[in-house]
């Protein structure tokens, strides 16, 4: 039995990865969570959303799951014994499609209240390809111009209608309650853990974390580059969340993985994917944010060892670093966003410069085992 639960129950089966299977899980403190695996509207490498249904002053659903999978869920919210106006209230972990693209569908049906990061709020009416001036700095330029010149355009087209579809749905969705960092609701807190995105939440209840995309088994988040915002995107934004270093970049992920460490080794983590993978559970303690900040730290290695003592260009590091079946199609921008995330946070530390002639050179410091050290201690 996993450290968290007295029991885990399966209300339903689901497929290998966890699609549409159904668990009730009960803490040794007594409290239920019942677990929906709601299957992603298309294929996808990271299986089901799991959404999180629970009692905590009111019935609250975590991450109502993907644009076109609301009758999934719905289905699952009632083989858990629940009607969807049963909800108080949805708690968004972060504006992920995969995570609130049924969530006017949820709050319509439901009369549910929307809770969200402030930042959400503060970024709902906009795409996520009009919050960021993609081409303020010299790196992010050039890994504009390396993904543009790969890009597949038929898998951009059907990308694109998806997302758009996606932003459709959201159009006059309203925000009933912003959340900050350190806000409870009964006996649940919430934590603010930006890094994968800039609005990500947390939830702790009885010794478990709901971690959103923040931690995951199996595999590593995705981190966010530095940003900087377009002007009409700085002009709107409020005061406390208008300095976006404190929202994006791999600096900021790393430092939220620690917060979620801090909760100390007897909170167990309810992921948002590969709960289930495989035909095996992945139950597994916050010790996996720290496995989590190892990666990174390997990453970081990883990329001043390719240097060796010469330059090298930042498609040619990518390339080496990444097999090649995940850098074809719109994967490359993805291969080369991780990189550029690590090259941002070596070069913050002093460890590696970009130069002016686009080429990636290390300094010959090595800065960043002190900060990483100071993360896992």
């Amino acid at each position: 039995m996993p450290q968290a639960f007295a029991d885990v129950a399966v209300l339903r089966k689901g497929d290998p990865q966890g699609n549409r299977m159904i668990l009730r899980l009960t803490t040794h403190g007594g409290l239920t969570v019942h677990a929906i695996g709601v299957p992603q509207d298309w294929p996808s490498r990271t299986g089901p959303t799991w959404a999180y249904l629970f009692e905590s002053d009111g019935v609250t659903l975590i991450d109502p799951g993907a644009h076109g999978s609301f009758r999934e869920l719905v289905e699952g919210i009632e083989q858990c014994g629940y009607s969807a106006k049963n909800i108080d209230r949805v708690i968004v972990s972060h504006g992920h499609s995969d995570h609130d693209g049924s969530v006017a569908e949820m709050v319509g049906t439901s009369g549910a209240d929307l809770w969200t990061h402030g930042m959400y709020a503060t970024l709902l009416p906009y795409s996520q390809w009009e919050v960021q001036d993609r081409s303020s700095s010299p790196i992010h330029t050039e890994m504009n111009a390396l993904a543009d010149a790969a890009i597949n355009h038929r898998e951009e087209s059907t990308y694109r209608r998806r997302n758009q579809r996606y932003n459709d749905s959201k159009k006059g969705l309203t925000v009933d309650h912003t959340v900050a960092d350190g806000e409870t609701f009964g006996d649940a807190t919430i934590i603010h853990a930006p890094g994968h995105s800039p609005d990500e939440l947390c939830v702790t209840l009885d010794g478990v974390v709901f971690t959103g995309d923040h931690v995951l088994p199996e595999i590593t988040p995705h981190p966010t580059t530095k940003a900087t915002y377009r002007s009409h995107i700085q002009e709107i934004m409020p005061a406390e969340f208008a300095d976006a270093s404190k929202s994006y970049g791999l600096e900021t992920y790393m430092r939220s993985l620690k917060t979620v460490i801090d909760l100390g080794p007897t909170y167990s983590i309810l992921p948002a994917h590969r709960l289930y993978n495989r035909n095996r559970y992945n139950f597994q303690t916050v010790d996996r944010a720290r496995e989590v900040v190892l990666h990174h730290a390997r990453r970081l290695n990883q990329i001043l060892q390719r240097l060796t003592n010469e330059t090298s260009g930042l498609e040619t590091v990518t390339r080496g670093i990444f097999e090649h079946g995940k850098l074809l199609g719109g994967n490359l921008y993805m291969a080369l966003a991780e990189i550029v995330a690590h090259v941002e946070l070596l070069e913050d530390l002093g460890d590696l410069e970009f130069t002016e002639d686009k080429q990636l050179r290390k300094t010959g410091s090595q800065n960043h085992r002190q900060f990483v050290a100071e993360l896992i201690g």
